[in-house]
């Protein structure tokens, strides 16, 4: 998979991924993960409040 960048963006990247002391890749990889969790359970929790709200 190829993932293009502003070059503003990619230079945090890669200052991030320096100070972590990992590949951007990998970094990149732990944040998109991490997103989509948040993005699963702010769904669920939103499913549940409607679920609720309903009965």
């Amino acid at each position: 998979m190829k993932i293009n960048f502003p070059p503003e963006t990619y230079e945090a990247l890669i200052n991030r991924a320096n100070s972590e002391d990992k590949p951007a890749a990998a970094l990149v990889s732990e944040l998109i993960t991490a997103i989509l969790s948040k993005e699963e359970n702010n769904e669920l929790k939103s499913t549940k409040a409607e679920v609720s709200v309903r009965r």
